[in-house]
């Protein structure tokens, strides 16, 4: 049975700011946990020994019952899964994102739960708990009272969020860097995120940036992204003599073109998507045109390349004056190494973050953007 919660008009999805009252979710005390060598996954704890060993495993009939029977809100929905509203105490908010049922998903269920149980960073959404009782994964996150960026810089509607100023839209492009920078460096092996885009970038109360979705997430140098072995078990083999086709990885718009035609994630394939989703900060227009279709990239490309850089006329309209020009012209040169065509053109992600830290210091000091040095250990 559901417990009372305070903050039901929000939970219910009644109209109002009661969800962002009080947006801190912490862990339900009495329940099991488990550490990053549970049978739910081995990932590592790699250079940083961090391990979120605080997740716990809830049963099905606590799921059931911090969702209302899943008639909460819905707060995100994609092709594979649901995410509910979820009170996981009188006034704590989680979000509860519940997979489909099929073989294949749960696969990827257990792939997205190693990795995060290996995690533990202040700028990637923090796993709370999980539930494996059924086919129908279910992982517990923290709320991000704010939504995704990809709302706060395209939401439409009558009521369409006001434009991030510039210098949170710097902070948030460095808090994503940093993220990535850990998951890059700091991971022993490396994971590739592989689906790094505006929608997966959560912003809570502060409105700072918390990385999320690990779905396509791999954990190596690189990735050869082909169908399990036992692929035929769920339909029909491959032609004899023909290769199996490569698993689909990242969204339209955000894609590595040599990713599209290698079939191998590397890191530098998470720094195109980065590089995409910096010029979104920047120009405040989708990774993909609604309209024409037109990749960003293309679209913007030749105004940032050559002699004649033409920055301002890319630059937001919605900011007016309110942007440095000079750190607009750097941060987009960096946006368009990123995403160069040729993987050793692109930097590091460690240099990506050192060079947002020398050219945007001022900006992200005023955003009160932690230092990239402090992590989260637990």
């Amino acid at each position: 049975m559901l417990h009372r919660c305070r903050l039901l008009p929000c939970f219910r999805g009644d109209s109002g700011e009661a969800g962002r009252a009080d947006p801190r979710v912490v862990d339900e005390p009495g329940g099991s946990s488990v550490s990053s060598s549970s049978s739910a996954g081995n990932g590592k704890g790699g250079g940083s020994g961090v391990s979120a060993a605080s997740a716990r495993r809830f049963a099905w009939a606590e799921i059931e019952s911090v969702t209302a029977g899943f008639s909460s809100r819905v707060i995100g929905q994609g092709g594979f899964s649901t995410v509910y509203l979820a009170c996981l105490s009188s006034s704590r908010l989680g979000a509860v994102k519940v997979q489909r049922s099929s073989e294949r998903l749960h696969r990827a269920f257990r792939q997205e739960l190693a990795v995060l149980l290996s995690l533990r960073h202040p700028h990637v959404v923090r796993l709370l708990g999980y539930c494996d009782d059924r086919d129908e994964g279910v992982l517990v996150f923290e709320y991000a009272p704010n939504g995704d960026l990809h709302h706060r810089l395209h939401g439409h509607g009558k009521k369409p969020p006001p434009p991030l100023p510039w210098a949170r839209r710097m902070a948030i492009a460095f808090q994503v860097a940093m993220a990535l920078e850990h998951l890059h460096e700091a991971r022993d092996p490396a994971v590739i995120h592989g689906d790094v885009k505006a929608s997966n970038v959560l912003l809570d109360a502060a409105l700072d940036a918390k990385l999320c979705d690990f779905g396509f997430a791999h954990v190596g140098f690189s990735a050869a992204l082909q169908p399990p072995a036992d692929t035929a078990a769920e339909g029909s083999a491959p032609p004899h003599g023909r290769a199996a086709r490569p698993v689909v990885m990242g969204s339209p718009g955000y894609v590595d073109p040599h990713f599209l035609r290698s079939g191998v994630a590397t890191k530098k394939s998470d720094v195109y998507s980065y590089g995409v989703l910096l010029l979104e900060l920047i120009t405040g227009r989708e990774a993909i045109c609604a309209a024409t279709g037109r990749r960003l990239t293309d679209a913007v490309g030749p105004a940032l390349a050559g002699e004649g850089k033409k920055v301002a006329d890319v630059v937001d309209r919605r900011l007016g004056d309110g942007y440095d020009a000079h750190e607009a012209a750097t941060v987009a040169a960096l946006a368009m190494r990123c995403v160069s065509d040729g993987p050793g053109l692109r930097p590091s992600m460690a240099e990506v973050v050192r060079e947002l830290q020398e050219k945007t210091t001022a900006l992200i000091a005023a955003a009160g953007t932690k230092p990239a040095g402090k992590m989260v250990s637990s």
